[in-house]
């Protein structure tokens, strides 16, 4: 590919994710699209589990197990997805606070089951490799989004490292995981990749799931109680549901997942009154949270 068609595509990249420049051109791939979806089938699987760690939290009805890995809690973080055909770096101005969601340690707590730290670079970089896909995650501080080849002693000793196996409480909670299909593993993959997504000309925003960058008039107004944080994806196979209440609009998830060059290629939105199902395949990932108001939507289908 050209590097004025690459960087071409990772200027409009940028218009959506709102990755730094360095990160976008790491990330897009050679077949033209974004590459928010072009990846490794581990990279893809790994995407899918953190979804179902971000996106279940207690207060919405009955839990599912996800939702006691803890992970929900990042979505209250500043926080931009930076997916590249090997990795995913969650690049954050607070990694020494993201990177214990997510890396298990010894006094247990929240965690992505069998992730463990590699290494880390430079002063705000953890490298983490996921034991049972064998996919490679990167929580950084960096602003470029890229991290010094560097490596130093990490800030925590008591993360598990790569030569810890996978402990019992670990394979228990992964096989709590439903099996889902090629699909439905793109589907939430595309929600993990897209959680600070919006459209560059101001239609839908995703705001990392509390909060509206586009600060649209009368955008849900919500008490501060917790029940506006209720999340809960789950299904099988190739039926999905997720419910959540809050940040953001129905709308907006689903153009994140549809809209041209940012959507997930061939995956389409269709209304079922109460809510919308976003088609994928023979897949169908139903979204139920707040409707955006008539006239909202006629200004996003304008």
């Amino acid at each position: 590919m050209p590097e004025s068609v690459k960087k071409s595509i990772a200027r409009t990249r940028v218009s959506f994710t709102g990755e730094p420049k360095e990160g976008a051109l790491a990330g897009v791939p050679r077949d033209g699209s974004l590459g928010l979806d072009a990846c490794l089938p581990e990279q893809r699987t790994l995407r899918a589990l953190l979804a179902l760690g971000l996106f279940n939290r207690l207060g919405l009805g009955e839990a599912r197990p996800p939702a006691w890995w803890g992970l929900h809690t990042l979505v209250a973080y500043d926080i931009t997805a930076s997916p590249r055909h090997n990795r995913l770096v969650l690049i954050t101005d607070v990694p020494h606070n993201v990177a214990p969601y997510l890396l298990p340690d010894r006094e247990g707590g929240s965690s992505l089951p069998g992730l463990r730290l590699e290494e880390f670079r430079g002063r705000s970089t953890y490298i983490a490799h996921h034991l049972p896909t064998g996919a490679q995650l990167v929580v950084t501080g960096n602003p470029s989004g890229t991290w010094s080849a560097a490596q130093r002693p990490s800030p925590r000793w008591d993360f598990f490292s790569v030569d810890k196996p996978l402990t019992e409480s670990e394979r228990t909670q992964l096989e709590q995981v439903p099996d889902m299909d090629a699909d439905a593993e793109r589907l939430l993959a595309g929600l993990t990749t897209r959680i600070a997504a919006q459209d560059p000309q101001g239609r839908w925003a995703i705001g990392n799931w509390f909060s509206d960058p586009l600060q649209r008039p009368g955008w849900l107004n919500v008490d501060g109680s917790e029940e506006r944080y209720g999340k809960r994806l789950w299904g099988s196979a190739r039926q999905w549901s997720f419910r959540w209440n809050g940040f953001p609009y129905v709308e907006d998830v689903a153009a994140s997942l549809t809209a041209p060059q940012v959507g997930l290629p061939g995956a389409t939105v269709h209304d079922a009154g109460n809510h919308l199902d976003v088609r994928l395949g023979r897949t169908t990932l139903s979204l139920h949270g707040r409707r955006a108001p008539l006239q909202q939507t006629q200004g996003q289908s304008s």
